[in-house]
């Protein structure tokens, strides 16, 4: 079984064991607390010891539906690095991964082919934190690995490109350029693909 269709299988079963409970990744990482645009759920963030990978969520606009899933890594020297972020729909699900611009996470920035081989870093075996949620995000980092990686390569392409406009100016600074690129999240069409798939192979 490949690592594609394990993966697929976990994100399923972190999803079906926080609906069963009744609730969802927001809910999960919100337990109970009233809800604040910009706050940090959960307020320390989660971060994994073994990986350095860490995340948490928030939302711009006080709505659930807007929310999304910041998720970093840190390097030997402790310095963080924005990915991708995972945006949530109304029911809790992943809809849209985004990677944006440095100001508006306050990070540093590692160009793509640097974050694309740490990739497999993003990974929460070991995190504090709500168990499902880390589950469901390792599982979507290792599930959409190839389409993350082209969301960075496209990244590094916009700032290019925007560099060239407003040189010698700082683009990674330039709050008018705030979400770099995007992808859409279609987790039925991707699970039915993965099934097709593994269908072949037992035949």
């Amino acid at each position: 079984m490949d690592a594609q269709i394990r993966a697929a299988m976990e994100l399923v079963a972190a999803l079906g064991e926080m609906e069963n409970a009744g609730r969802n990744i927001v809910t999960t990482l919100l337990d109970g607390a009233p809800f604040v645009a910009l706050e940090h759920y959960p307020p320390d963030d989660v971060r994994d010891p073994e990986t350095n990978a860490q995340y948490y969520f928030h939302a711009h606009r006080g709505r659930l539906e807007s929310g999304h899933i910041h998720c970093f890594l840190r390097d030997a020297e402790n310095t963080l690095t924005h990915v991708a972020a995972i945006g949530l729909d109304q029911t809790g699900r992943p809809t849209r991964m985004f990677t944006t611009n440095l100001w508006a996470t306050a990070d540093v920035f590692t160009p793509a082919g640097t974050l694309i081989e740490q990739l497999p870093r993003m990974n929460w075996p070991a995190a504090p934190g709500p168990a499902p949620v880390n589950r469901a995000l390792s599982a979507l980092f290792v599930l959409y690995r190839r389409e993350i990686a082209a969301l960075l390569r496209r990244r590094d392409a916009r700032l290019a490109r925007y560099a060239a406009t407003i040189a010698p100016a700082d683009p990674l600074q330039d709050e008018r350029l705030e979400v770099l690129s995007t992808a859409r999240i279609n987790l039925p069409v991707t699970l039915a693909r993965l099934r097709a798939r593994l269908a072949l192979t037992d035949e």
